[in-house]
């Protein structure tokens, strides 16, 4: 708890949380927290534990202290925290890069170094979480293509189609390393976005 906290303005600073956007989720013994709506509009980024919202166990309802509500991309957060137990943390970033891969509805290519970070086999891509299907479907979509494509990993990511770009993990110290990595790459590879595709 402590560790992310802490974590939090750092992700700020580097544009992956921002004032319009973001949420960042962990899991403790008592369920999954989840960061408040207007979280960087309002608070600035800047949170305490009494700010989370708690999820107990691995419930819908959600027990909002001080009135706050959760992000409204609660569900994806506590979905792939969902997909392995030994993921503590999560993050949906803004990183332009990786959004870009969302919005236009593409996989995004793991290559060499990301490989090995996220510790996926070869030819691996971020798998992509369709927006054409209910919340359900997303739902197990989504446990369904992370755990096959990060089962083994410290590390794993999906873009949700026109959403968000989501990452978790087993350490939150370790967050921003996958983070650099995944956005890094999205920028490197822009030109894909340009080449037709099939869905």
């Amino acid at each position: 708890m402590k560790k992310m906290l802490q974590l939090i303005p750092a992700l700020h600073a580097s544009g992956y949380l921002d004032r319009s956007g973001g949420a960042v989720a962990l899991r403790d013994e008592r369920g999954f927290l989840v960061s408040p709506e207007n979280a960087g509009e309002l608070m600035k980024w800047e949170l305490s534990e009494a700010d989370l919202v708690l999820f107990p166990g691995e419930g819908e309802a959600s027990m909002a202290r001080a009135g706050r509500r959760p992000s409204r991309m609660n569900r994806w957060l506590r979905e792939m925290l969902a997909v392995r137990p030994e993921w503590r943390c999560c993050v949906q970033t803004m990183g332009w890069g990786a959004m870009s891969f969302a919005l236009a509805g593409r996989e995004l290519p793991l290559h060499n170094v990301s490989l090995q970070i996220f510790s996926a086999g070869r030819n691996a891509a971020v798998p992509l979480v369709h927006a054409d299907q209910d919340a359900d479907a997303q739902a197990a979509m989504l446990r369904e293509v992370v755990g096959r494509t990060f089962g083994r990993s410290s590390f794993g990511a999906v873009l949700v189609e026109g959403e968000a770009v989501v990452i978790a993990g087993t350490d939150g110290s370790l967050l921003p390393a996958a983070l650099d990595s995944i956005e890094g790459l999205a920028r490197a590879q822009q030109w894909l976005l340009m080449q037709p595709h099939e869905r």
